[in-house]
């Protein structure tokens, strides 16, 4: 059922990523993320790039700024941490460890900007009087931050005068021993490094994952049905908008050619059944038509290709969606205080 679920949310957010997707061609941020991935723990068995410059500079977060209360906020936010992400954020790179819950555990976020130290660590303290520190191998390491003292797990820490990496304790702990080249890199994980050479990195954003297969026989185990899944090993995803075209590409790797084919055709039926929300739904029916579902001899691909037209109609949909669902909450009685 997990891998059912990953490849939704695969789906899900190749859509939203529609949503904010570049309007002009931007220069790749391909080396800057090889870069940044070359600071992951050797077991890291899942990647996620985000080029922040190119997200930042859609068109998506112009016009979210031209709205007043946003751009107050936005302005506050560059004031009291001296950050500005459209200016400042260039990459974000996200690194998983292991199956859920170890994800949790062991996940680890690196972002490469510009920023000022001392203004962000009074900042911290400021808005965190219970930080605690560590020191790591000579590096700082924060916790306490998150306002809940139950989420109270992640760290943070300053690797060095371009880098800011947030995690699980793990996770950070993993990326200084690398970083300090105590600890071997993800270019040594065989599995990982085949797999990264063959996704596209020259989109907005693109992501590689391991699939164990324990967790394939598992969800096999759990739920018969998900025996189409039976041989996949991994998945990649890669995103991007040119020529006013947003389009993205996710594969199930591994297998056989028979498995593959019945896994596509197991999604394609997923498709048609999603058909018959565009009776009512007309936009979902403009993104099931962008929606392309194959397979070959190792893989099993789901190619979007989405117009900005229908990415406006996108829009508009999530937004009278959105205003539906406050509007049934405040109209919901209000529970009887005892």
């Amino acid at each position: 059922m997990k891998k059912t679920t990953t490849i939704g949310l695969a789906v899900v957010l190749a859509v939203a990523l529609a949503s904010c997707a570049p309007q002009s061609s931007v220069k790749s941020g391909a080396a800057m993320a090889e870069s940044l991935i070359r600071l992951l723990p050797k077991p890291t068995g899942g990647v996620i790039a985000i080029d922040v410059q190119r997200i930042t500079g859609t068109e998506a977060a112009v016009k979210a700024l031209q709205d007043p209360q946003a751009k107050q906020k936005y302005d506050e936010f560059v004031t009291m941490s001296g950050i500005d992400p459209m200016k400042d954020i260039n990459f974000v790179v996200i690194g998983l460890d292991g199956a859920p819950p170890a994800i949790e555990e062991k996940g680890s976020v690196i972002v490469n900007l510009k920023y000022d130290k001392d203004k962000l660590l009074g900042l911290l303290k400021e808005k965190a009087p219970e930080l605690e520190t560590e020191i790591y191998n000579g590096v700082t390491i924060y916790s306490g931050f998150e306002a809940e003292e139950k989420k109270r797990t992640s760290r943070g820490a300053f690797l060095d005068g371009s880098h800011i990496v947030i995690g699980s304790e793990a996770g950070i702990k993993g990326i200084i021993d690398v970083h300090q080249k105590k600890a071997e890199s993800i270019v040594k994980n065989v599995e990982m490094s085949a797999i990264l050479k063959k996704v596209d990195k020259a989109g907005i954003a693109w992501g590689a994952f391991v699939i164990p297969p324990d967790l394939i026989k598992k969800g096999i185990e759990t739920s018969p049905q998900l025996k189409v899944l039976e041989g996949v090993t991994a998945m990649t995803m890669a995103f991007d908008y040119k020529l006013a075209t947003f389009t993205a590409d996710i594969r199930t790797l591994g297998g056989t050619k028979e498995q593959n084919a019945n896994l596509a055709s197991a999604l394609n039926g997923f498709k048609a059944l999603g058909g018959m929300m565009a009776a009512q739904e007309p936009a979902v029916g403009d993104v099931l038509n962008g929606l392309e579902i194959t397979s070959g001899p190792d893989f099993t691909r789901l190619h979007l290709s989405l117009s900005q037209e229908v990415m406006d109609k996108l829009g508009k949909l999530a937004q009278s969606k959105a205003g539906d669902f406050m509007k049934i909450k405040k109209d919901e009685p209000q529970e009887e205080k005892k």
